[in-house]
């Protein structure tokens, strides 16, 4: 896997994308970003893995993470923290920030 600060050009353009449209589907971003739907869908579910997206619906609609937006910026605070441990204080519905646990 490669460093959490190392985005492909797929990677920024879906995290672009999804800073600027708050949420999206899958195919939508890949309109929106001229990429194919199966390279999105791969990325998408690479970056989900990785915490710089989550899904925002069981709809598959997905948004940017703060981690996202930390990656797109070149900072790496959360971005080593795999998205399962996530501490208790996440305000994923509103789209509040993570913590990292002390254990």
């Amino acid at each position: 896997m490669p460093e959490p600060a190392s985005l492909s050009d797929a990677d920024e353009r879906v995290l672009r994308h999804l800073a600027d449209a708050t949420a999206d589907y899958p195919a939508l971003v890949a309109a929106n970003t001229g990429l194919h739907i199966p390279l999105v869908e791969r990325r998408i579910a690479t970056l989900e893995e990785r915490g710089f997206l989550e899904a925002a619906t069981g709809e598959r609609i997905y948004r940017i993470t703060s981690a996202g937006r930390d990656a797109l910026a070149g900072e790496t605070p959360d971005a080593t923290v795999p998205a399962t441990s996530v501490p208790t204080d996440e305000t994923v519905a509103d789209g509040g920030t993570s913590t990292v646990d002390a254990e």
